[in-house]
């Protein structure tokens, strides 16, 4: 709403001019980007080349920043044109550059001494006029020199309401005029409310069951791994857990982004294969109280999400059940995602929601969760054939 970046996305993900009316690439490892002319910051100011070097280079002061980018430097060649080097051959560049947090804002933004940003000055649709700290409500007005088609309200006010349930509530009485990510068992119901619009739409998001350590957990045995997903109905989940607003995941990657393989097949909810591979692994259930046991000790896990995705809690919920039919003992517990780290043990599971094209290429999410140094791997995965698959890919143009 208030900045953009020099590179926007397609509904499918591919990508399309932003700020930056085109682009090429010189070689491997140089990029030139030519920027729209006559695009205004809210304060007046025309942007040029100048503006978006030093927004750039401020970001990469962030090390995720810089990682992500791989940008080794920013070279101005005139008002209209930047040019980018990189450390290294990186094919999936300039989607990174769509990244919200490479967006580009003046340097006449207001600033604390630290250099963190205030008051905003970006090229968007909307202008910053306060954020009340309080009550976490974002203010903002047109841009009437907005460079692409001018909005048609006036102003708009954002509030932060981390609970789904009061969000439904929030647009149901007429507080807010739109939201997402209400509880999916009121879809039905806010949908046959007068005067409220419903829609459900697939989003770029992967809901993922992962593990506290693969290293000396049952988790290392590959077969483990396998009997706890042919013993989740994903289908049933979908249309019964989370009322029909979800799809069965055969694969990470949703099969609409125009990197997805449409050919996988995927696990199928089959609890016989999944209690004879746990009998495999010699979990096995030796006292007859439904819990498997390996060595004496019972297969018995803490199963961590948290409340402000609305359909993690059902999702959890089912596979608790799922889990305890085939003998692995589950316990839930819901927390905010920041103390999950903090308590969550290496037996331990955890139900997240990731986003797979924050930047819209597939290395984003892939390299972040397969690689062995991936930053959401946690788990320690670690597979020398895909880390070499992730690094060819970098360099495929």
């Amino acid at each position: 709403m208030i900045v953009e970046c020099l590179v926007e996305a397609n509904p499918d993900f591919t990508l399309k001019p932003g700020l930056a009316e085109s682009w090429e690439r010189i070689n491997n490892t140089h990029w030139r980007f030519h920027l729209r002319k006559g695009v205004k910051f809210h304060d007046g100011s025309e942007m040029k080349a100048e503006d978006v070097k030093w927004s750039i280079e401020r970001a990469l002061k962030d090390p995720t920043i810089k990682s992500l980018t791989k940008i080794k430097s920013a070279i101005l060649v005139d008002d209209y044109t930047i040019d980018f080097i990189t450390e290294e051959p990186y094919a999936a560049f300039p989607a990174t550059l769509e990244y919200s947090k490479l967006a580009i804002v003046s340097p006449n933004s207001k600033m604390y001494e630290n250099g963190v940003i205030i008051k905003p000055i970006g090229t968007g649709p909307f202008k910053f006029v306060k954020w009340d700290t309080a009550t976490e409500t974002l203010y903002l007005e047109r841009f009437d020199e907005y460079w692409k088609t001018k909005p048609k309200l006036e102003e708009l006010i954002i509030k932060a309401i981390p609970d789904p349930a009061s969000r439904a509530v929030a647009v149901e009485k007429g507080e807010v005029d739109f939201t997402c990510d209400v509880p999916y068992g009121d879809v039905d119901r806010l949908s046959k409310e007068k005067g409220l619009k419903v829609e459900v739409h697939s989003t770029a998001r992967v809901y993922q069951l992962t593990f506290g350590s693969l290293k000396d957990t049952p988790y290392e045995d590959v077969r483990v791994r396998k009997a706890i997903s042919y013993a989740i109905d994903r289908k049933a989940i979908a249309e019964k857990a989370l009322h029909g607003c979800a799809e069965p995941a055969y694969g990470v990657i949703l099969p609409t982004l125009w990197w997805a393989n449409k050919n996988i097949v995927g696990y199928e909810y089959d609890p016989e294969k999944a209690r004879e591979l746990l009998k495999e692994a010699r979990w096995v259930d030796s006292d007859g109280d439904g819990i498997v046991e390996k060595d004496g000790k019972e297969f018995s896990v803490t199963l961590y999400t948290y409340p402000q995705r609305p359909g993690l809690k059902p999702m959890a919920e089912a596979i608790q059940a799922y889990l305890n039919d085939i003998g692995i003992k589950v316990e839930v517990r819901v927390m905010d995602w920041s103390a999950i780290k903090k308590y969550m043990g290496k037996e331990d599971m955890k139900l997240s929601a990731y986003h797979l094209a924050m930047v819209p290429d597939p290395d984003y999410y892939l390299r972040k969760t397969y690689h062995s140094n991936g930053l959401y791997n946690s788990w320690g995965y670690s597979n020398s054939e895909m880390n070499k698959l992730l690094e060819d890919g970098l360099k495929n143009f």
